[in-house]
């Protein structure tokens, strides 16, 4: 589950550029399924019989799940409870699908498109059960990939009673991280390393996170699987070396790395530990003169 929420900051971001990264959805993590997340797809049914997961933290709903033919789908909602959400370019709302078995694995998502018809629908949270954390819903709306102006239909949509987790699990007692942001030197007490699998085009990434004990604060590291020790450029463009820094449970609040360095200083592949150094300058994609300085940062950890 954990690896799920590692990577919201990802769906931010490339929400904001009308395009959701597949690999937002491409979790290891995610638990048993129980069927109870499906929906007709163009008409045809789709069930996640492969994993499921939902979650309410940091101010938001996530659902997501996959399918054994490797068909990807999330939600992501500004958590007002049981609510009817609106999702479109509009709104804070957002769902994106990922089709592995097409020749284009690109995703298509509720916040592209240009026409009122290309993209958007609802999302309703009809039950939460707080006692035994569990929530129901239905969904409908269209998704949309704006590079090739391909388009799905998603109607019928529903979860049912689906455990939701609200807290981040502890991390590894041997692992470590620190830097210093606008000059504070910041040790966050979870710290978790991870390993997505590859979605073609993109490859498996190696994933490192410190975060707050509720939630609200983090800074991620995303690198490919198989990097070397040596020194590589952060750019949050070119989705290799990408930095990122949420300071509070505002997504308009999240910055990624413009520029900076990552110095890998050791990767044992075998017993799967990482260790380097970092810096970045971090700015929010929609308000520039929003932006950190992280400096003098460094991990070691297992994932």
């Amino acid at each position: 589950m954990y690896g799920f929420m590692v990577l919201t900051g990802i769906s931010v971001f490339s929400s904001c550029q009308k395009e959701v990264d597949p690999s937002i959805i491409a979790n290891p993590n995610l638990p048993t399924t129980t069927g109870n997340l499906k929906a007709k797809i163009d008409g045809t049914q789709w069930v996640a019989n492969s994993a499921e997961s939902a979650s309410r933290m940091l101010g938001l709903i996530n659902i997501g799940g996959r399918s054994t033919d490797r068909k990807y789908l999330t939600i992501t909602l500004t958590d007002s409870g049981v609510h009817n959400y609106t999702l479109d370019n509009n709104s804070m709302n957002a769902a994106a699908y990922v089709d592995s078995s097409l020749s284009n694995v690109f995703s298509f998502t509720t916040n592209q498109g240009i026409n009122p018809g290309d993209a958007g629908g609802f999302v309703n949270i009809t039950s939460i059960d707080v006692a035994n954390k569990r929530i129901s819903g239905t969904f409908s709306f269209r998704v949309f990939r704006q590079m090739d102006g391909a388009q799905r239909t998603l109607t019928e949509g529903s979860f049912t009673n689906l455990p939701y987790t609200t807290t981040l699990p502890p991390g590894n007692a041997t692992d470590t991280f620190k830097v210093k942001i606008a000059g504070t030197l910041w040790v966050p007490p979870t710290v978790l390393g991870s390993k997505t699998p590859a979605v073609p085009p993109l490859t498996s990434q190696i994933v490192v996170t410190g975060t707050s004990t509720d939630g609200t604060k983090s800074v991620g590291l995303f690198m490919p699987d198989g990097i070397a020790p040596g020194s590589y450029t952060f750019n949050l463009f070119g989705a290799t070396y990408i930095g990122l820094y949420n300071p509070d449970t505002d997504p308009s609040h999240s910055q990624g790395s413009m520029s900076g360095t990552l110095t890998i200083l050791s990767h044992n592949t075998t017993t799967r530990r990482i260790r380097g150094n970092f810096n970045f300058h971090a700015e929010a994609l929609l308000n520039p003169l929003l932006n950190t300085e992280l400096t003098e940062g460094y991990f070691s950890v297992s994932y």
